[in-house]
């Protein structure tokens, strides 16, 4: 089965900025992919949500989609992640990586969604909501509107 590509060295992005990420990278990246796969299969809100957005595919979709690249972005902080519209390539930036395993897997889950098209500027908070539907976040967070540090998910974010 092919699925999204994490780019080790065998992928040269359009995009100059984005790179190859390095070895000691690796097991965090394994460990979101083997999450996702997890997260896909045991929790129906995750594609459910997905599939509601604007292009209509559910996560599963996309991550069997060997069209999609993710890149290492080392100059792209102060943002966790970010997405190239007009290529659809995804990076995920070194503030990610500082924050732990869980915080990569958000910054991928989010750049999903915007490449499910989630919009990436106004302040729309959908790719962040794909966060918490995938079940990183909790319900008061969503509902009320405060951030708990302890979850990836932060109901502030837009775009």
């Amino acid at each position: 089965m092919s699925t999204f590509q994490f780019n080790v060295g065998d992928h040269t992005s359009s995009v100059s900025k984005y790179t190859r990420f390095n070895s000691t990278q690796y097991a965090t990246l394994k460990w979101a992919r083997s999450k996702l796969f997890r997260m896909v299969k045991n929790n129906p809100s995750c594609n459910a949500y997905f599939r509601k957005l604007p292009n209509r595919r559910s996560l599963s979709d996309m991550i069997g989609d060997s069209r999609i690249w993710v890149n290492y972005g080392p100059t792209i902080s102060p943002l966790y992640g970010e997405i190239h519209a007009a290529s659809g390539e995804i990076a995920v930036g070194d503030r990610a990586f500082k924050m732990g395993r869980w915080m990569v897997l958000a910054t991928i889950i989010h750049e999903f969604a915007h490449h499910n098209g989630a919009p990436i500027t106004g302040g729309d908070t959908s790719a962040e909501e794909a966060v918490y539907h995938c079940g990183l976040g909790t319900s008061d967070e969503y509902y009320g509107g405060e951030d708990d540090p302890s979850t990836p998910y932060d109901p502030s974010v837009g775009g």
